[in-house]
């Protein structure tokens, strides 16, 4: 069972743009109750995440993976409608945002800088390059191919392509693919641009891949921000949301260290001290067994 099922046409359609529309924030607490799935759908992705939760949080108990499960799934639906109401995040009538760390930013404008605001599949991500395009910063979206999905149906694709369209017009950008090929990313790196590219991208392609300590073992991702980064000569800075209610959002900008590994250790570090105290936010439990490995007292263990 995976853990983000599609989601039926009329949810798209009709369901979220019409919450979008709605010109009060409660719209988001509504998304919740909507969901992106019918209900026997949703059951079973809700016992999918219990189970995994279990599996992964044994310390916690049975009503605690229950919480998360359902926290998950609403945040899930609250993210949906942020993706079809992209403009009205931080906007009057629109959830709020609280940034702290824009003097990180602020500072390598100044000089002129280009660098990578390094995101996470965790909570409502694209909240916080919305909120640094609010205060004046241009970005720049590398990711890797969603719209080439040949299992995406017509109104998916639909979709997908509003969000990118109404996202590179609010940080006033462009985005581009991995499959597009590099040398505009490194050039406009170097020229002073800001490019937002997500650490945990996952894909069972990749090759080059980096083990950090995550969870009690080992998350395998791979190592193409630390190799772009010291490619081009840029600093990387690290940028996570928290939800604290569906319409009040908080976006935190955090410094790295000056060496790209080091840096996406420290970014890898604070995702685990974040899903350890929030595990429903984190969005990649459907590929956990891909991405995670035990170490090997815990094999030896079992042996």
């Amino acid at each position: 069972m995976a853990a983000h099922a599609m989601i039926p046409d009329w949810r798209l359609r009709f369901a979220f743009p019409a919450l979008g529309r709605m010109p009060c924030a409660k719209a988001w607490h509504l998304a919740a109750l909507i969901g992106r799935e019918p209900w026997p759908a949703r059951r079973l992705t809700q016992q999918f995440l219990v189970q995994r939760f279990a599996q992964v949080f044994p310390g916690a108990g049975a009503p605690e993976h229950r919480e998360w499960a359902r926290a998950h799934l609403a945040m899930r639906a609250q993210e949906t409608l942020d993706a079809a109401a992209l403009h009205r995040l931080g906007e009057p009538g629109g959830p709020t945002i609280e940034l702290t760390g824009w003097e990180h930013v602020a500072a390598l404008m100044r000089q002129k800088q280009g660098f990578v605001l390094v995101l996470n599949h965790f909570d409502r991500l694209l909240t916080a390059p919305i909120a640094l395009a609010r205060k004046g910063l241009a970005l720049n979206t590398l990711t890797m191919p969603i719209l080439e999905n040949p299992g995406l149906e017509a109104v998916q694709r639909d979709f997908l392509l509003r969000k990118v369209r109404s996202f590179t017009r609010i940080v006033r950008g462009q985005w581009r693919t991995s499959t597009q090929g590099m040398r505009p990313v490194h050039a406009g790196l170097r020229a002073g641009q800001a490019w937002v590219i997500l650490a945990d991208a996952w894909d069972p392609g990749f090759t080059r891949l980096r083990s950090h300590p995550f969870l009690g073992g080992q998350l395998h991702l791979p190592t193409g921000i630390e190799r772009l980064a010291q490619s081009a000569g840029v600093p990387l800075l690290h940028a996570t949301t928290y939800s604290r209610r569906p319409d009040r959002l908080q976006v935190v900008v955090e410094s790295l260290p000056g060496d790209p590994a080091q840096a996406i250790d420290a970014v890898l570090r604070r995702l685990e001290r974040d899903v350890r105290a929030r595990p429903w936010a984190w969005w990649h439990w459907g590929q956990w067994e891909q991405m995670w490995s035990p170490c090997a007292a815990q094999l030896g263990g079992k042996a």
